[in-house]
């Protein structure tokens, strides 16, 4: 790692420490219930080609409380899953408790139909360095103020297709370009290039599963990118954008993010429901973001969220008495989506030193509005190798980008 770029992980991670805060209360694995055994597999979308599953072991570090099922703790094979693989021992996380199996009828936006929709908004753009020849690096007025974002729209784009729209945040100290090109966000490691992990590794999941769709990487201010107050219009304002160029389905557009990126993602999933189908939370938190929302409960959304045992930067409790870290960012979505809280709140987690992860999928939610959250013996990370023999991040070898695929996918 190069002086500069061990100087700002190291700024990173302070930073984070001082938003996030340490944890102050544990969490106890739930009782009662029982761990899946023989693997069910989910749904998965009407897409969905049925990719490979890792080798899960099955529930084996926590049983599920009340109402909840434990997804396998095994490793992902390297590459490209489809959704609707299934690991052994427990439930595979691509259907998904009430999820729709993708049946629901696309929703063209206003851009469908628009033969050089693509042309124009990419006209002016730039070329982004060590990226795929795909993304494009673009400006906007938003909120009066000049932003940059990055698009990456498949190379065979056909206008009269509705693709799927990811939007993608990013972490402190991060970049949109640092997103595109796959720079791992938390440190050094192998197959962090744009190819293997470019928008957290998910490009790659959807193009090996033959399911092409389009990424854009807003561009935030500063160290510390996103302030809701001035993002969430940002948008607003970047989605009609692309809504009116380009044909995107309105009814699968989704967000994912790590750590500060996780926050936005948060924050959005809690009062944009409407404009977004589900997203993925990589290391979230319910607090430390400016201008940070309230949960409004205007409606159902499909909620993931991901953190790991040992991270002291966003962990999984900050705090119980104020309800706040990863565990309860789950909680409220699940109490939102009508799901089943386990009993005391008891979401099974895995535990450290398993070197595995956990995924547990509550039940009884609102049909096509599942919550599933995966907990990983491992730091504040979205890139973790947690297959039960190994640790440490690797771009191909994530667990997190095949499983996160899958969920959306599903839809």
């Amino acid at each position: 790692m190069t002086s500069s770029r061990f100087l700002s992980v190291v700024g990173a991670f302070a930073l984070f420490i001082g938003a996030c805060g340490g944890q102050d209360g544990g969490t106890s694995t739930g009782s009662g219930g029982t761990t899946g055994t023989g693997g069910t597999t989910g749904t998965g979308g009407a897409n969905s080609s049925g990719g490979s599953s890792g080798t899960g072991t099955g529930g084996t570090a926590g049983s599920p409380g009340t109402g909840g099922a434990v997804s396998g703790t095994g490793g992902q094979a390297a590459g490209g899953h489809g959704a609707g693989g299934a690991s052994t021992g427990g439930s595979s996380g691509s259907g998904g408790a009430g999820g729709t199996g993708g049946t629901s009828a696309p929703v063209p936006s206003k851009g469908c139909g628009v033969t050089n929709g693509a042309k124009t908004l990419t006209t002016g753009g730039m070329s982004v360095m060590n990226a795929l020849p795909t993304s494009t690096r673009l400006t906007m007025t938003s909120g009066g103020m000049n932003r940059e974002y990055i698009i990456d729209i498949p190379a065979d784009y056909d206008p009269t297709h509705p693709y799927r729209l990811i939007f993608s945040w990013y972490q402190a100290f991060g970049s949109d370009t640092g997103n595109a090109n796959g720079l791992h966000p938390a440190g050094d490691g192998p197959n962090f290039d744009a190819t293997h992990y470019a928008f957290f590794g998910l490009r790659r999941e959807a193009t090996a599963a033959n399911q092409p769709a389009i990424f854009v990487a807003p561009g935030g201010m500063g160290n510390t990118p996103w302030d809701f107050t001035r993002d969430a219009p940002f948008f607003d304002d970047l989605l009609a954008r692309i809504d009116a160029n380009l044909c995107i389905d309105d009814s699968r557009v989704f967000s994912t993010g790590f750590s500060f990126g996780a926050m936005m993602t948060y924050a959005l999933s809690i009062t944009r429901q409407t404009k977004l189908r589900g997203v993925v939370a990589m290391a979230p938190a319910n607090y430390a973001l400016p201008g940070e929302p309230t949960d409004t409960n205007a409606a159902p959304i499909a909620y993931m969220g991901t953190t790991g045992m040992s991270d002291g930067t966003c962990p999984w409790v900050n705090s119980d008495a104020a309800k706040r870290g990863g565990k309860y960012c789950a909680l409220a979505h699940a109490s939102d989506n009508g799901c089943t809280i386990p009993q005391g709140n008891n979401i099974p987690t895995t535990t450290v030193g398993s070197k595995k992860y956990l995924c547990y999928d509550f039940q009884a939610c609102k049909a096509s509005y599942p919550v599933k959250v995966c907990t990983f013996d491992g730091p504040h990370t979205p890139s973790s190798v947690d297959d039960g023999t190994s640790t440490g991040d690797d771009g191909m070898k994530a667990f997190i980008p095949p499983l996160a695929w899958q969920f959306i996918a599903q839809f």
